[in-house]
C-alpha cells in the first residue's frame, strides 16, 4: 500500500513538471528596435541655476538621445497585458547623481522595491507625481543617503520625477502591473521575453516623442522582430 502511494505521488509530480515545463515553453520573445524618423534635433546644454560649485554652469540635455542609425535610447516599450503582482522583491534604485536623476528613465513592476539614493553632496528634494497627484515628496540631504519608497508606490502608471531645489532635474519611473516591458538601450534595441502567444497592442513611450502604438501577433514560441518608428 505504501509503494502504491509513492508511485501515485511520483506520477502526479511527473505530470506537474511536464505540464509546467510545457506551459513555460509556450512563450515567445519580442526582439525590436525603436528608431527616430528624421534628423536628430540639436540639443543645447541646460543652464544650471544654483549650486554652481558642484553642478557646474551647464549640464548636457539627455532628454533625446539618438545614435548614428536613428536608434532611440530610453524609450519604454510595453504590451497591453493582464495585471499580475510581482512575485519577487527586486530592488530598483534611482539616484540623484551629478545634479541629475540616474537613470533618467526606469521601469519596475508594482510590488517590487523602490529605493532612492543621493550620490551628491547637495540637498535634493525629490517630488514625484502620478497624473499631477503627489506620490512622494522627500528630502535627501547629504551624500550616500538612502530612502525606501516602496510603500509610496501603490498603483501602476508613469511617475514624473522633479527636484524642488534644482528645477532642471527631471526623470520618469514607469510602474507596470505585468512583466511585459523593456527600456531601449543606446542603440534603440529592446527585448521582451516569455510572452504568451496572442495578439497584443505594443506601446513605445518616450518623453519627447509621446506614445506610438502597433499591433503584434506573438507565436507560441520562437522570436518575433518589430521595428517602431517615432518622430518629434
Amino acid at each position: 500500500m505504501w509503494d502504491i502511494r509513492v508511485t501515485a505521488n511520483y506520477r502526479f509530480l511527473l505530470i506537474f513538471l511536464v505540464l509546467g515545463c510545457s506551459s513555460t515553453l509556450q512563450a515567445a520573445t519580442i526582439i525590436g528596435v525603436v528608431r527616430f524618423n528624421g534628423p536628430a534635433p540639436v540639443r543645447k546644454p541646460i543652464q544650471v541655476s544654483k549650486d554652481h560649485d558642484y553642478c557646474g554652469q551647464t549640464i548636457p540635455d539627455e532628454s533625446l538621445l539618438i545614435d548614428a542609425s536613428g536608434g532611440l535610447k530610453s524609450a519604454v516599450v510595453s504590451l497591453d497585458a493582464p495585471a499580475s503582482r510581482a512575485a519577487t522583491q527586486k530592488i530598483n534604485y534611482f539616484d540623484t547623481n551629478g545634479c541629475n536623476f540616474v537613470p533618467r528613465v526606469s521601469a519596475m513592476r508594482l510590488g517590487e522595491r523602490l529605493v532612492l539614493k543621493n550620490s551628491d553632496p547637495k540637498l535634493h528634494i525629490v517630488h514625484s507625481y502620478l497624473e499631477k497627484l503627489t506620490v512622494f515628496n522627500v528630502a535627501v540631504p547629504f551624500k550616500n543617503y538612502q530612502m525606501e519608497l516602496t510603500h509610496k508606490v501603490r498603483e501602476a502608471g508613469v511617475l514624473d520625477l522633479n527636484c524642488d531645489t534644482h528645477a532642471w532635474m527631471h526623470g520618469y519611473i514607469h510602474v507596470f502591473d505585468h512583466p511585459f516591458f523593456a527600456i531601449t538601450d543606446q542603440t534603440g534595441a529592446f527585448v521582451i521575453t516569455n510572452v504568451p502567444s496572442g495578439t497584443y497592442t505594443l506601446k513605445a513611450w518616450h518623453e519627447k516623442t509621446g506614445i506610438q502604438k502597433m499591433q503584434v501577433i506573438v507565436p507560441e514560441d520562437g522570436e518575433i522582430a518589430v521595428t517602431v518608428e517615432v518622430g518629434k
